[in-house]
């Protein structure tokens, strides 16, 4: 069964979310809302395998950038999996960078694979 595209849409926000949740109860409550508990994940800054890794990597790239944050631009959705294009942002609110995730959820829609590109 195809997993609705509303759903991932929301997994995907909540996904992005994290990423400025730098109480760590807040950071883990969005990450197990959006991705498996054996997430696998890679991008140029790090790759690994599991939440409780991704959540530490969030909160080593919130202590070496902070006050930045993310966009999201674009999402697509097709066959089940997600592309989403976002931007980067410093605190003045100019834009660093634009990047790109590529996204497989599991069979419960949450994410299980995410490949980040920039």
């Amino acid at each position: 069964m195809e997993i609705p595209a509303d759903t991932l849409k929301s997994h995907w926000t909540a996904y992005a979310a994290a990423y400025s949740a730098t109480d760590k109860i807040e950071r883990d409550r969005l990450l197990n809302q959006s991705v498996s508990d054996d997430v696998a994940f890679t991008n140029p800054g790090g790759e690994g395998r599991s939440r409780a890794v991704l959540s530490a990597h969030i909160e080593s790239f919130q202590t070496s950038m902070p006050g930045v944050y993310f966009e999201t631009d674009r999402i697509f959705v097709h066959h089940g999996e997600v592309l989403a294009v976002w931007s980067l942002f410093k605190p003045d609110g100019i834009k660093v960078a634009t990047g790109y995730n590529f996204i497989r959820p599991g069979p419960d829609g949450r994410f299980d694979y995410m490949a980040g590109f920039f």
